[in-house]
């Protein structure tokens, strides 16, 4: 039991460092506008960075009608206004994003409730907006003028994870019955997802910064091979900003070093030949101390055959264990 304690708070203290981390990451306006227009618009560059405006992620709204005392509060991950031009016509809209680092089956629910939140606020502002106007009983009861309009609220679940996503991804899919004769009065609620595992080579391209790399790191990292063909067939571009390597190595609980080249930038080619490496000298004083030879002679040995000092080997083995 201790042992599986242990386990369960060292899982949760990773999710919850790869959640802040990935949070931090979607908030730069560039990666935001970036999976926005990759799902949204094929990667054309309808939504511009700097058309973005952060907004307050707490979501708090009196949900039960006018006479509503309590108000219910939920904090999104990232949300911001977007202004802009679509189709020759100026829109505004309202676009969060959620980061996940595992499977929630309920996210239908969870993002369901986040934009019911944002539009019931809205509402609110309205009605607040009005006080002391001459409105119908109509509008006084709903607090909502006739010609009043809802700004669209569009969330997108960004998965980090390199499974496939096997939860539901609507509303209707969480009910055990099926019946369309019932459903089609149910109204349904689609996630809107961005997953690794199905974004294809060819529309990798579509992502104009980083998060393409990270995302596309997170596809191949359960296929060491393949990944590593595709790094070193483009090595250049895997040249990354230091930002972007932390989140993709944290993502796939990779062990990679990080190694800065003249400009800063991360080199995910050399960590991956180094990481490989390091795990021949692990395997070697595996082998070694299998024929009977002690863990230190065995640091000795492998420092002597692969040409490193014994600090560092000894280190390669620590992390490894």
């Amino acid at each position: 039991m201790p042992t599986r304690r242990k386990g369960f708070w060292k899982e949760a203290v990773d999710i919850g460092a790869i959640d802040t981390m990935s949070k931090e990451y979607m908030k730069d306006p560039r990666h935001f506008a970036d999976a926005i227009n990759f799902f949204l618009f094929d990667g054309e560059q309808v939504v511009l960075a700097t058309n973005l405006r952060e907004l307050d992620p707490t979501e708090i709204a009196l949900v039960y009608g006018n006479d509503a005392k309590e108000p219910i509060q939920k904090v999104r991950d990232v949300v911001k206004n977007w202004t802009g031009m679509y189709d020759g016509k100026a829109i505004y809209m309202i676009l969060g994003i959620e980061n996940q680092s595992k499977i929630h089956y309920a996210m239908a629910v969870k993002n369901m409730v986040y934009d019911s939140l944002n539009y019931a606020k809205q509402v609110m502002e309205a009605k607040k907006s009005r006080e002391g106007e001459v409105m119908t009983s109509e509008e006084f009861l709903s607090g909502f003028r006739k010609d009043d309009k809802l700004i669209p609220v569009i969330t997108l679940v960004v998965y980090f994870g390199a499974e496939e996503w096997d939860g539901p991804k609507s509303l209707h899919k969480m009910f055990e019955i099926q019946d369309e004769r019932i459903l089609k009065y149910v109204p349904d609620y689609e996630i809107n997802l961005i997953q690794p595992a199905k974004i294809t080579d060819e529309e990798f391209p579509q992502f104009k910064t980083e998060l393409g790399r990270v995302l596309e790191y997170i596809k191949y990292s359960k296929d060491k091979k393949a990944l590593r063909k595709r790094v070193h067939q483009e090595a250049d571009f895997w040249k990354i900003h230091p930002q972007s390597f932390d989140l993709l190595n944290a993502a796939t609980h990779s062990k990679l070093k990080l190694y800065l080249d003249e400009g800063g930038k991360a080199d995910v080619c050399k960590a991956i030949d180094e990481f490989g490496n390091d795990m021949k000298i692990v395997g070697y004083i595996e082998r070694q101390q299998e024929e009977g030879i002690s863990l230190e002679e065995a640091i000795k040995n492998a420092a002597i055959k692969y040409g490193k000092t014994e600090k560092y080997v000894k280190e390669v083995y620590e992390e490894a264990a």
